[in-house]
């Protein structure tokens, strides 16, 4: 498993992607650990909100969706 994440003090924002896990080490938690390991350290440096991909993975591991992310191309 892989995973990163990066915080944003001005606005209380932590990123936390990319995650990935390799696909012989999915489904085992290990992508859960590494997120939940992120939160932790990031509610500790002040962290309100957090970011990350796949919304569907994130809601299964127990957040909840607060704000939705405009996109614009030109």
């Amino acid at each position: 498993c892989f995973s990163g994440m990066w915080w944003v003090p001005e606005n209380k924002l932590a990123y936390m992607e990319p995650l990935c896990t390799v696909p012989s080490h999915q489904h085992k938690g290990l992508a859960a650990a590494a997120l939940s390991r992120h939160d932790k350290v990031m509610r500790e440096l002040g962290a309100e909100v957090m970011t990350g991909g796949g919304n569907e993975f994130y809601e299964k591991i127990g957040y909840q969706g607060v704000h939705t992310w405009l996109h614009m191309k030109k």
